[in-house]
């Protein structure tokens, strides 16, 4: 019996304890692994988001000007309201601070006051001073936010809570983020900073009752700035193109954002030829004897001519409205509304990372594997084969080709800063030569090449006069038309350069020089290039929408039109920028044209340019360019390394091409992309400098003393050449220091094998007697130097008239002496005595 009881207590005793744990424990924060945990308030039922953590996240100190809830706008669908219809708001919540956030619900109220004007619009987007007393949609969150979680909101607003009034205006939409009442009865308050404002086009008229407005898109495909793109080193380069005209660039993006729109493309031909400069003309010029190593892209396949067939983008309809959240996605755990509004009861889900079936008629949702269940199987990821530079120059020009000509317009090749240069007063003729000069190859399209867009601080009148001189000396842009008959039919600037006032009339007006201007929306394309931007997010859309209905609402009477064009440096989402243009077609306040259909319906008005600068703001400035950095001194600085890059090729047989391609890349130092990046401008100059002083200070000529003693004759020099290149047509000019000799004639051209020497002669004559300093230099047929000047010390003895009177007193001198031998008397001679032979031992005979 006692141990009976003892069992019982003990067991009595762990369960009370396991229920005080249980009771006592504290909620489970919501992480950053719950992305997928939402919820959605129902008439039923509220449902409260936990998800135990399954990764822990490191916060520093806490900001004191932090806020800790950052709310982000998906998406308004539909992004125009009318009668009879519900409106669905999407986005997300995320914790940036370093503590817990409770979050109660999400709130979205109006006030039923249109934005008619664009100063109105502009003041409920910068300080939102008006009061939105009607909540149109509410979503229950009921989540506490661990540092670094995000959670999604679905926000619907049935048809019935929006009802303005009026024909069509822009109502103000206020996002706010409320904490959990003090106490029950309590009404939610707003966090601190949670704030997200927006807008809500409203209309209730047939379409046939507004008078729309023309708009037109205008998108400059054009190279960034950097110096990568000229970069010797191949990898260097290839990333470099890559991400210029790649899969996932800016140009790539806005073809596939704007395609089958009535948008016009504005392309620098330089996007199709890129440039492969070598470090030295070593590597490109191959001893005699030995075959050349061919580059990278020589080695690659001829690339195909681009077919006329249209390249179809799956998905890509820019009609179609904004898709709405798909319950089915990984990060959605509720269902949509209904087109009436009504949203349908669901449970909230707790697995983070797992893909939920939408719930419907109030059953549960079934869960499937996600990426993170371990019982999935894993399939191996090989790494995608990255494009090469001729893959994506193929497939951009493709996508050229089936744009049609009225909507093509083509730049100078590597879009020529006009508008630097004309500010620096250089000769009209000078920037002729840039902007005529033609592509390395055919274009892949046909299109336009009368229409200029310079960048410049202020454009006046002066600036305007003198870029149609330019464009009528070039021929157009590429110099199509020959040189002397081109015209400047358009030139694409800010409206603000135009007129002071509020933008309320035409687009296209006409110069007192008689091109057309087009004046581009400085607001409305700074909305543009910033509507991909993380920090824009759904807004952008609204804004856009906003400005432009009240723009109409301005004068609606007043056949109007406005130009669209998105900044060179803008970098644009192709998914943002296809639902721009089509809420921009679904708007009947809106109707689509082409910048050439604009500038054929100018206003025949002349009219003069006020020459101020755009207008600085948060939006407008992206329409402001950048500072350029050419310079008098640059400019300079270019010609001068061009010209000695023309020497150095001209006495390196083979090095045609490879200089080709410098001469390319030194053009393309007066582009405008190096307002991008004005910084790296030198390294390209430097890098074609190297090059040639490679070749010119590697030719020397030996020091000797030289004794010339002659009256006339061959006086020979030694030339080294120290480069593994064997040069040609090397000019040598000889300069006496003084008069005692005389240069006859200049020596022929020399060639010199690789790192051997050449001996040089040439005729000269002495004059009087004395050391000569003989001066002696290098030069390119171009006179471009090459290495130092050499002094050689020659010593002249001329022989003159003294060396005849030596000669001949010698020989008379011979002749004396043997005239005087000749005839000098000689002694009487004896005849000879006979020999007599030394006396010897007598002999015996036997």
């Amino acid at each position: 019996m006692p141990r009976w009881r003892g069992s019982l207590f003990v067991f009595v005793s762990y369960a009370v304890a396991l229920a005080l744990v249980v009771m006592l424990a504290p909620a489970p924060l919501a992480t950053a692994s719950t992305a997928g945990a939402t919820t959605t308030s129902t008439a039923a039922a509220t449902t409260t988001s936990t998800a135990i953590p399954t990764t822990s996240t490191d916060v520093t100190a806490a900001d004191p000007d932090l806020v800790p809830v950052q709310v982000r706008l998906d998406a308004v669908t539909p992004a125009i309201a009318g009668p009879g219809t519900g409106v669905l708001l999407t986005g997300t919540l995320s914790n940036a601070g370093p503590d817990p956030v409770m979050v109660h619900d999400v709130r979205v109220s109006t006030a039923y006051r249109g934005l008619d004007t664009r100063a109105a619009v502009d003041a409920w987007a910068v300080t939102g001073d008006l009061a939105t007393p009607n909540v149109i949609a509410e979503d229950h969150i009921g989540a506490l936010l661990a540092p670094g979680a995000l959670v999604h909101f679905y926000a619907p607003a049935p048809a019935e809570a929006l009802e303005p009034g009026f024909d069509f205006a822009t109502l103000p939409l206020r996002i706010e983020v409320t904490e959990p009442p003090a106490s029950e009865g309590q009404e939610a308050q707003s966090m601190a900073g949670s704030e997200l404002r927006t807008f809500l086009p409203w209309r209730s008229t047939e379409d046939d009752s507004f008078n729309p407005i023309d708009i037109a898109w205008v998108a400059p495909l054009t190279l960034p700035g950097g110096a990568a793109l000229v970069d010797p080193d191949d990898e260097t380069r290839a990333a470099a193109w890559a991400a210029a005209i790649g899969p996932g660039s800016r140009n790539t993006a806005l073809l596939e954002g704007l395609a089958g729109t009535a948008a016009t493309f504005v392309v620098d031909p330089a996007i199709l030829e890129p440039l492969d400069p070598v470090a030295s003309l070593t590597e490109a010029v191959a001893p005699p004897g030995e075959e050349p190593t061919p580059t990278p892209e020589q080695t690659q396949e001829p690339t195909e001519q681009p077919t006329s067939q249209p390249t179809e983008h799956p998905g890509d309809d820019a009609t179609s409205t904004p898709e709405e959240p798909q319950p089915g996605s990984s990060d959605t755990q509720t269902s949509g509304p209904e087109p009436d509004g009504e949203l349908s009861p669901a449970p909230t889900p707790l697995a983070p990372a797992a893909t939920e079936t939408p719930p419907a008629d109030g059953t549960e949702a079934t869960t499937t594997g996600g990426p993170d269940d371990p019982d999935a199987p894993q399939q191996p990821v090989e790494p995608p084969t990255p494009p090469t530079t001729e893959d994506a120059v193929r497939a951009l020009a493709e996508q050229l080709a089936t744009v049609p000509e009225e909507q093509l317009w083509w730049l100078p090749v590597g879009d020529t800063d006009t508008g630097a240069m004309l500010e620096l007063d250089e000769e009209v003729s000078d920037v002729a030569a840039l902007v005529g000069r033609p592509p390395a190859q055919t274009p892949v399209a046909a299109g336009r090449t009368d229409v200029a867009w310079p960048l410049a601080t202020s454009i006046d009148d002066q600036l305007i006069d003198r870029l149609s001189r330019v464009w009528t000396h070039a021929g157009g842009a590429l110099g199509t038309k020959g040189v002397g008959n081109g015209a400047l039919a358009g030139t694409v600037l800010p409206s603000s350069a135009v007129t002071d006032d509020a933008h309320t009339g035409s687009a296209a007006v006409t110069h007192t020089s008689g091109t057309t201007l087009l004046g581009y929306d400085e607001r409305l394309s700074g909305i543009v290039a910033t509507a991909g931007e993380p920090e824009r997010d759904g807004r952008g859309v609204q804004r856009f929408l906003a400005e432009t209905l009240a723009t109409y609402q301005e004068q609606p009477a007043q056949d109007r039109s406005v130009v669209v064009a998105i900044p060179r440096a803008a970098t644009v989402d192709a998914t943002t920028l296809r639902r721009l243009v089509s809420v921009s077609e679904t708007a009947p306040w809106l109707a689509q044209a082409t910048a050439t259909q604009l500038l054929d319906s100018a206003d025949p008005a002349p009219v003069a340019l006020t020459g101020t600068a755009p207008v600085e703001g948060d939006l407008t400035a992206y329409s402001r360019p950048g500072p350029s950095p050419l310079t008098a001194a640059r400019i300079t600085g270019v010609e001068q390394a061009r010209a000695d890059l023309d020497g150095a090729c001209e006495i390196v047989p083979g090095s045609e091409e490879a200089c080709e391609t410098w001469w390319r890349a030194l053009d393309r130092q007066y582009s405008a992309r190096w307002r991008q990046d004005p910084d790296l401008w030198d390294a390209p100059v430097e890098q074609a400098a190297a090059v040639s002083q490679e070749i010119l200070e590697g030719l020397t000529i030996n020091p000797t003393t030289i004794n010339f003693f002659a009256d006339e004759g061959v006086i020979l020099i030694t030339v080294t050449n120290e480069l593994p290149l064997q040069i040609d047509d090397l000019r040598m000019t000889v300069r006496p220091g003084n008069a005692r000799l005389r240069i006859l004639a200049q020596p022929e051209p020399i060639t010199i094998g690789p790192e051997s020497r050449a001996t040089v002669q040439f005729r000269a004559k002495a004059i009087a007697a004395g050391n000569v300093p003989l001066n002696t230099t290098l030069s390119t047929p171009n006179g471009t130097p090459v290495g130092q000047v050499a002094e050689t010390e020659v010593r002249v003895r001329p022989t003159g008239v003294w060396i005849y009177w030596l000669l001949g007193g010698v020989a008379g001198a011979i002749l004396v002496l043997g005239l005087v031998r000749a005839l000098r008397p000689r002694p009487a001679t004896q005849p000879p005595k006979p020999r007599v032979p030394p006396a010897g031992p007598e002999l015996e005979s036997p």
